[in-house]
């Protein structure tokens, strides 16, 4: 039994179709159903159904030999990405996950141009994501910290954080100016209740989106149509083509604000938002208190 054969198997397992598996795999139809044979035989248990003709149906067998050998090889995946992780340790590489947010990258940069002339002997790399893809990045060893707003993160056990701009951030009710809302002074909850509230969703940031729900529901709101948008930068053009009314960030808007209007607006959990940094490693500390004092 090779890895070779397992990873054809799962292959073939994933798309229920050998042609499509060989084609992915760079391989012809008959190399890889002879693999996938000879993996069988010398297991002495069919993993496969042939009976069905149309589509690839596994057994019970290869059921639970495709999802044990996926785990398997993704924890394979992690264990070599964080082999070569550590080798860029040791050459002193220190990877900065960075929120993918313009508010976020004209705080940041000038703070990472100063870093880099700081002569502190170490190799920047950057990585950009969204909340949860940075969260990944942190928790598979991809990143060594990360730079994002409160709001996003979610306390995780033995990480630290440095606040490296107080609340930065204020939460805001948005409406298209050709919204009857947009004439009013100021907005409160009552006014949403017959709005369809538009907020970041869980794909984007679950701590955001858990938060901002919990809030609503606790104003008595939790009958409200709420709509998930998938970051910033689509909540604005949500908004200004007119498909409710947003709560989200000032700061986070895109550049068509001549088409929105604003409100301030509380939330419990949306107050004192700040830009922050998050880490592991306690060796970074000085790095990040270094970094702290730039911003």
């Amino acid at each position: 039994m090779t890895d070779t054969q397992i990873l054809y198997f799962l292959e073939v397992a994933k798309h229920t179709n050998f042609s499509r598996a060989a084609e992915n795999l760079s391989v012809s139809h008959q190399v890889l159903s002879s693999q996938v044979k000879a993996l069988e035989r010398e297991l002495g248990i069919e993993l496969i159904n042939r009976s069905n003709k149309r589509k690839i149906v596994l057994t019970a067998a290869g059921h639970v030999l495709f999802e044990t050998w996926t785990k398997v090889m993704e924890l394979h995946g992690r264990a070599v990405l964080q082999a070569k992780r550590l080798q860029e340790n040791e050459q002193n590489t220190v990877i900065i996950g960075i929120q993918d947010m313009r508010f976020v990258r004209s705080y940041v940069v000038p703070m990472i141009r100063k870093l880099a002339d700081a002569s502190l002997g170490i190799n920047l790399e950057y990585r950009l994501g969204s909340p949860e893809e940075m969260r990944q990045m942190l928790e598979n060893r991809q990143a060594d910290m990360l730079i994002l707003i409160s709001s996003d993160y979610d306390s995780i056990d033995n990480y630290h954080t440095k606040t490296l701009r107080p609340e930065a951030l204020h939460l805001v009710a948005v409406v298209s100016k050709k919204h009857p809302l947009a004439k009013k002074r100021k907005l409160e909850m009552k006014d949403l209740k017959d709005e369809t509230i538009l907020m970041v969703s869980e794909n984007y940031s679950s701590v955001a989106s858990r938060n901002f729900q919990n809030d609503l529901k606790q104003a008595g709101m939790e009958e409200v149509h709420i709509k998930h948008i998938n970051g910033p930068r689509e909540i604005s053009i949500a908004v200004s083509t007119g498909r409710g009314v947003a709560l989200t960030f000032d700061e986070l808007l895109d550049e068509d604000r001549d088409e929105l209007k604003t409100f301030p607006f509380t939330l419990p959990n949306a107050k004192g938002t700040d830009l922050i940094l998050v880490w592991k490693e306690e060796q970074l500390s000085p790095i990040a208190e270094h970094m702290a004092r730039l911003i």
